[in-house]
């Protein structure tokens, strides 16, 4: 039970970020003072740099819509999806079956961030510490998922 309550708890940093930067992509944050200035709510920082690049977008979907989708799935799965389930005398394994299919979206997200990691640093020579959180969670996520599939 401690893996899955880490898994919720990671994903809904992660959903937390992942809409802090969707909100940022479509430009609903601007200088936001009810938002700590280290999280990059100015117009001018990093971050909301950062959604305006070529970087931000997979498949021309932004990233961080992608992020949102990928951690309310695994909140769903944490939840509540069943670890058995019995249809006329089958037992499926529902959590099992889904939790591989997370595991390789994961290592996806995993290797993504290392490629937008070097993206930040080597190519838009720039800093950004919601990336930084973002990839960091993904990661663990990863590993945690390791263990629970």
């Amino acid at each position: 039970m401690g893996l899955r309550l880490s898994i919720v708890l990671l994903s809904l940093g992660g959903l937390a970020d992942a809409l802090y930067f969707t909100l940022a992509y479509y430009g609903r944050i601007r200088k936001a003072r009810w938002v700590p200035e280290i999280l990059c709510a100015r117009e001018d920082s990093s971050c909301v740099t950062v959604v305006r690049t070529p970087y931000a977008r997979v498949f021309g979907v932004p990233n961080s819509l992608l992020g949102i989708v990928y951690y309310v799935l695994l909140l769903v799965w944490a939840t509540f999806v069943p670890r058995h389930v019995s249809i006329l005398g089958y037992v499926l394994r529902p959590y099992e079956t889904l939790g591989l299919l997370l595991l390789g979206a994961s290592l996806s997200t995993v290797i993504l961030g290392f490629y937008l990691i070097h993206a930040l640093r080597r190519v838009l020579h720039t800093h950004c510490p919601l990336c930084y959180a973002a990839h960091a969670i993904n990661t663990v996520l990863f590993v945690l998922l390791i263990f629970v599939s």
